[in-house]
């Protein structure tokens, strides 16, 4: 696939034309929706290198407007995003906002235009800029606004408890950009990647789950993940037992010293950046065990990494990262070696705060190696992290979400996935309103 990105956005925007002309035209059609959503955020990130520490503050809405499916089989979907800049201090680094001519800046985007076909039951194919979420690829919302992909997703539910799905995409938006441009790698012009492609099924049958995806970036790196669930009732509680593998591997001309920074392969010898081959193998398993029983819930969680494990699937990129150790910010936990403990409790205070709901987590992430030579360098790692939400009750759809995360590391020498103490807090003032006629 070469090039789609100005075929299928015009396909888009004329065939929602053509096709808001005709539903107006049927007196009869229902089932437009608008949901709105605005936001308020505000960053605070202090680093152990005091000249990274920065905090950003912004006004976010998105427009999300989707109209019935005309005839049965066609409908559109479009979103306007738009980001007003509150204040930013600090070193100039694009999180919430963008960076223009080395000064931060709000910005507007048409984050979705979509056509969006049913041409049998049970199955939707959306073509055009839309978001994406699904085990190894996905459109975060830990920003103003979520990052976007342009290209062909489709879904299919042949029988009770089984979807099937795939996607290609040429181009994406960042969380932070008012562009959509081609995949690149750290060391390529944005387009050096062709396309990011993932396929995948997801079978439920009783308390038994079952999901596994292939994701592939052209030329670059693939990924294969696997993961089976069983959920035991109890009379007054459950436990919900997960366990799988996810792998990472080198996989084409574009994976070459430093075309992506956490593989410590420029420790290798004779690497020159941007042109020797380098090599990715890597495979993390994990376990998790979640009880949960009345107003709170209890887990915990182990992974296992042999080489490290890479999140991004291009440059830019931040995630999916499918492993139940992660935590809501900051670096992966996923290096060379490592092995990963979590634990969580969440509690939903409605008894007493309708509403309100808090959430204490920590992780520990020992022996990590340099991925190419452990005498190059060990390290330690380990986070801890607060979040509270609140839904306040008289106003539907008003929700307020506080996160503060430390994060903290012991390294001898190099290991490029293993960072700077930091120390993050996150607020979001979010509301959201949906219209239907």
């Amino acid at each position: 696939m070469r090039k789609l990105n100005k075929s299928i956005l015009a396909l888009s925007i004329t065939t929602a034309l053509l096709s808001t002309s005709a539903f107006a035209a049927d007196a009869d059609s229902k089932g437009y929706e608008l949901k709105t959503k605005s936001r308020l955020v505000y960053f605070d990130r202090d680093y152990e290198n005091d000249a990274s520490d920065r905090s950003q503050s912004a006004f976010a809405i998105t427009a999300d407007w989707t109209t019935p499916q005309y005839g049965g089989w066609i409908g559109v979907g479009l979103s306007p995003y738009f980001v007003e800049d509150i204040d930013s201090d600090g070193a100039i680094k694009a999180d919430i906002l963008a960076v223009k001519d080395g000064e931060m800046s709000g910005f507007a985007l048409l984050g979705q235009a979509y056509v969006n076909l049913t041409p049998i039951d049970a199955m939707s194919i959306k073509i055009g800029r839309q978001l994406h979420k699904s085990m190894l690829l996905s459109s975060s919302s830990s920003r103003a606004v979520p990052n976007t992909y342009q290209g062909v997703n489709a879904s299919y539910k042949p029988m009770k408890g089984l979807s099937l799905y795939g996607a290609v995409y040429d181009e994406w938006s960042a969380r932070n950009s008012d562009e959509f441009e081609g995949f690149r790698t750290d060391q390529t012009e944005p387009g050096a990647i062709d396309y990011v492609a993932v396929m995948g099924f997801k079978y439920k049958f009783d308390a038994f789950t079952l999901e596994t995806e292939y994701l592939n970036s052209k030329d670059y790196l693939s990924k294969l993940g696997v993961k089976g669930s069983y959920v035991t009732n109890f009379s007054d509680s459950k436990l919900k037992l997960t366990a799988g593998l996810v792998t990472s591997k080198d996989d084409g001309d574009l994976f070459v010293t430093g075309a992506e920074g956490d593989t410590d392969d420029e420790n290798r010898n004779d690497a020159v950046k941007g042109e020797t081959p380098s090599s990715n193998d890597a495979t993390g398993i994990f376990a998790e065990a979640i009880w949960s029983k009345n107003n709170f819930q209890l887990s915990a969680a182990v992974s296992k990494f042999d080489d490290i494990w890479i999140e991004d699937n291009f440059a830019g990129d931040h995630g999916r990262n499918p492993f139940p150790t992660r935590s809501r910010i900051g670096p992966d936990l996923t290096n060379a070696n490592e092995t990963v403990a979590k634990l969580a409790f969440s509690y939903n205070w409605n008894s007493l705060v309708p509403g309100l709901t808090t959430e204490i987590a920590a992780a520990q992430g020992w022996d990590a190696e340099n991925s190419i030579d452990a005498s190059l360098g060990t390290a330690d790692e380990d986070w801890k992290e607060i979040a509270v939400i609140y839904k306040v009750p008289t106003i539907k759809g008003l929700k307020f979400t506080g996160v503060w995360h430390d994060y903290n590391s012991d390294e001898t020498g190099t290991v490029d996935g293993v960072k700077g103490d930091e120390t993050d807090i996150r607020l979001y003032l979010d509301y959201s309103y949906n219209f239907s006629f």
